[in-house]
């Protein structure tokens, strides 16, 4: 029976590789799958404000892993119909599988999960892709299957990839509401959230403009006496997760202002906590929400926030779906 080389991102928190890491575990473990789990020792490191990774450390995880895998080449630890399934695709030194099945006369398969890339327009890392460009190529062709989190990114890859389309498949993203709808509250408050990273593609100032412009207007668009809405950016707080999720719950609405987003999994816990979405009219969100709940210009967002803070505009749901079972097929 095939069994599989599991190559998890480092945990960081920010980026959800932890809950990933678990939730994948989880159902390897219940499924009863055969798997090795490769997870080198690294020291700890603090990553700046606004980043998901610190890149010496995750090239440094990387090569280990890469490194503990060609020592199970040599040992024959890895048979011929393996599958070594890594949870960051994008991931520099996977080439290396393709050497080793040449040299080593193996057949073994190559799958992971794809989170973003240089064939986004607004991905930042789209300054790299003079090199990017071809390191993807070549991903794309030792793969067998490549698994994406939603048809936006997929139809951004197949335009500027070169890939066979069956290698890649939807799947949706690993969210497990077991971790956080224990925060769920019917007592809402009059708060709207910022949950995006403070970085330029998630535009965190709009929110700012956004807070001032209804801030100064919130007295003439109210019919009847109302609490004064707050504005939270909740990167700013660096709050622990339980207090995050606690803000979640008793928070009204949740807004973005993102340029690139390939899935959306903190709008997706907002929503899931009873938060009513307001969200460009772009990237993933036209997917997964209604349109009733997207914006095309600024003063159409300042609109549909004062209707969710007046009760206008009521809570929803997201439109996605989570098939684990596909990465492991």
């Amino acid at each position: 029976m095939a069994k599989i080389i599991y190559l998890p991102l480092e945990h960081i928190e920010m980026r959800y590789t932890v809950y990933m890491d678990k939730v994948i575990c989880d159902y390897l473990d219940k499924s009863g799958k055969e798997y090795v789990r490769i997870y080198p020792d690294i020291p700890a490191r603090q990553i700046k404000e606004g980043s998901f990774l610190d890149a010496p450390t995750t090239i440094e995880f990387k090569s280990k892993q890469i490194a503990k895998v060609a020592e199970m080449y040599h040992t024959g630890e890895i048979e011929d119909g393996d599958i070594i399934f890594t949870s960051d695709i994008w991931f520099p030194g996977l080439e290396s599988i393709a050497y080793l099945n040449y040299f080593c006369k193996k057949d073994v398969k190559v799958r992971g999960v794809l989170h973003a890339g240089s064939f986004t327009d607004t991905d930042f890392v789209r300054d790299m892709e003079r090199w990017a460009k071809n390191f993807e190529d070549v991903i794309f062709d030792i793969a067998d299957k490549v698994f994406v989190f939603s048809e936006f990114i997929k139809k951004d890859v197949l335009k500027k990839r070169i890939i066979n389309e069956d290698k890649l498949i939807v799947t949706g993203q690993t969210l497990d509401d077991k971790e956080f709808m224990q925060y769920k509250s019917d007592e809402k408050e009059n708060i709207v959230v910022f949950n995006g990273r403070n970085v330029d593609e998630k535009q965190p100032w709009l929110f700012e403009k956004l807070k001032e412009t209804i801030t100064n207007d919130w007295l003439c668009y109210l019919e009847k006496p109302f609490k004064e809405p707050k504005f939270v950016n909740t990167h700013s707080l660096k709050l622990p997760k339980t207090d995050y999720y606690k803000l979640l719950g008793k928070s009204k609405v949740v807004v973005s202002f993102a340029l690139q987003e390939n899935f959306g999994i903190g709008v997706n816990e907002a929503v899931k906590l009873g938060c009513i979405p307001v969200l460009p009219n772009r990237v993933v969100y036209p997917e997964f929400y209604s349109k009733d709940y997207l914006y095309n210009n600024f003063d159409e967002c300042v609109k549909l926030v004062q209707e969710a803070l007046k009760g206008e505009l009521k809570q929803t749901e997201s439109n996605y779906t989570f098939e684990i079972e596909k990465w492991f097929e």
